[in-house]
């Protein structure tokens, strides 16, 4: 309810109380200038709309009352005044408080736009990986070897279990000669398609210098150089690549940072480990080649890192170590049975791919060893590379092992160039044996031969600058015998061993029985 006073110009002050719906008016002025205010202006016995008259005032105590209401009416004025500003802060604050609430709105409304974009972008990568994946599995499953190789006395075993993601590992059987097999297994740092195409060509270069080289040392130097030059940046791989000799037993190895292998033999467990870096990373990797002489019902078992780590994801040494006992544990079980309960393993435990390549010897070693070879002069270091690792694991020490490598070189060098007078379409043969006691070796070439007492002696003073018969000179300095036959196409070289015992005359006199 409002108050309203209104002052008429001239006249005296007149004061008179009406009775009125809205507003309440005082009207003052003399009476020619008073007029009706409201329409609905009701006075004592008075019409509406009718003007009033000083005659008509009240009496002084109406005149204190209408200033008694007009004080109340200026407090509540003052009141409604207050509760107006009162008003008027709590819209600002609430003002305010929309203000922050808005923009909390827009903040959070940005914030779920970004989630939904970087929601749409990870939908995107996460089809672009199924598919890496689908096509690095497809790639890894065509990388593998149809069969295992066909080797007499040899029992293979292979197996592969696929992980959540697709990683770069893998394995491989290479065939380099009849009695000589290959073995590989690798892993390629990184997942999903990348690490697959690595994986493609660690694969070929290996398969393509395994060809070309004869050891494996040598192996994995030009496939270290290979790659590189070639392949991606950021990726590099593990690997443990041997050879064996499926006639002589004999096993060269060699470790590049991976899992070492590990030899079973009559129940003991023993690791196969060397020193070198990883593939691919190094110009220099410095790997270490070693070599072992297998036995009948030995094997060999070749892993990738997530089999240890099913056994202890935590300590590699204590993993490696529950392994090593598992395997101890099992020793009597065949390869493939022994693999068989390895998968069961990892199916059950592991998320990541995971190979397995294992070997058991059926047969017993031979004694003998026969080689046939072009006259290709990289070909002697072939037959220094199946010769040389059966004597070391016979216990023949560094003279020894020098003496018989020079000797086989100069009289395989000799039977190419001056026998076969380097004619690549004819052949050395070699044929090796080794005993308890001594080192046999035979080479023989398809050239028309020669007079061994024509050559110059080359100890004497007027035959030191010539340039034949050094060669022979070498052999019979360093063996203990050297031996040609009628023709002299054929040379007969004899190491005894370290340990071996000569005879007394006495027994070299006795008759043979």
């Amino acid at each position: 309810m409002i108050t309203e006073l209104v002052s008429l110009a001239g006249g005296g002050r007149f004061t008179t109380k009406y009775t009125f719906c809205r507003p309440r008016c005082a009207i003052l002025g003399p009476p020619s200038q008073v007029r009706a205010v409201c329409p609905l202006l009701r006075t004592r016995g008075k019409p509406p709309y009718m003007g009033l008259t000083p005659g008509d005032a009240e009496p002084d105590d109406a005149s204190e009352q209408m200033n008694r209401q007009a004080e109340n009416l200026q407090k509540e004025i003052e009141s409604l005044a207050a509760q107006l500003a009162g008003a008027r802060e709590l819209i600002s604050q609430l003002n305010e408080r929309l203000r922050v609430q808005s923009a909390e709105l827009r903040r959070e409304s940005q914030v779920q736009a970004r989630m939904r974009a970087v929601s749409k972008r990870l939908e995107r990568q996460a089809l672009m990986l199924k598919h890496d994946n689908a096509v690095a599995r497809k790639l890894q499953k065509g990388l593998r070897p149809p069969s295992t190789a066909d080797f007499e006395g040899i029992q293979f075993a292979v197996e592969t279990i696929p992980g959540e993601r697709v990683s770069g590992d893998f394995y491989d059987i290479i065939r380099i000669s009849d009695s000589c097999v290959g073995l590989l297994i690798a892993g390629v740092s990184g997942y999903g398609l990348a690490a697959a195409v690595v994986m493609a060509q660690a694969r070929m270069a290996f398969r393509t210098f395994a060809t070309m080289e004869s050891s494996p040392k040598a192996i994995l130097e030009r496939v270290n150089d290979s790659l590189l030059e070639e392949t991606l940046a950021g990726h590099h791989l593990t690997a443990f690549m041997g050879l064996l000799d499926t006639e002589m037993l004999t096993f060269q190895y060699v470790n590049a940072s991976h899992c070492p292998a590990y030899l079973i033999h009559e129940g003991d467990v023993t690791p196969l480990d060397t020193e070198g870096l990883f593939v691919g990373m190094f110009d220099d990797p410095r790997y270490e080649q070693k070599s072992i002489q297998l036995e009948r019902n030995d094997k060999l078992l070749l892993f990738t890192d997530w089999l240890v780590r099913l056994f202890d994801g935590e300590a590699w040494d204590r993993a490696r170590s529950k392994l090593e006992d598992y395997l101890r544990e099992s020793s009597d079980s065949p390869i493939h049975k022994l693999i068989q309960r390895l998968s069961e393993v990892v199916i059950r435990e592991s998320s990541a791919d995971v190979a397995m390549l294992g070997i058991e010897l059926l047969r017993s070693k031979a004694r003998h060893k026969k080689i046939s070879i072009y006259s290709v002069p990289m070909e002697v270091l072939r037959v220094e590379n199946m010769v040389l690792p059966a004597v070391s694991a016979k216990g023949y020490g560094e003279r020894a092992l020098f003496a018989i490598r020079l000797a086989l070189e100069e009289a395989v060098s000799n039977a190419i160039q001056h026998g076969n007078k380097l004619d690549n379409t004819k052949k050395v043969t070699v044929d090796f044996t080794l005993d308890d006691d001594k080192v046999v070796m035979a080479v023989t070439d398809q050239g028309e031969g020669f007079d061994p007492s024509s050559l110059p002696d080359p100890t004497l003073d007027e035959n030191l600058e010539a340039t034949s018969g050094r060669g022979i000179a070498l052999m019979k300095a360093y063996m203990d015998s050297v031996e040609f036959n009628e023709k002299a196409n054929k040379v007969t070289m004899t190491k005894l061993a370290p340990w071996h015992t000569p005879k007394t005359p006495e027994q070299r006199a006795e008759p043979k029985k």
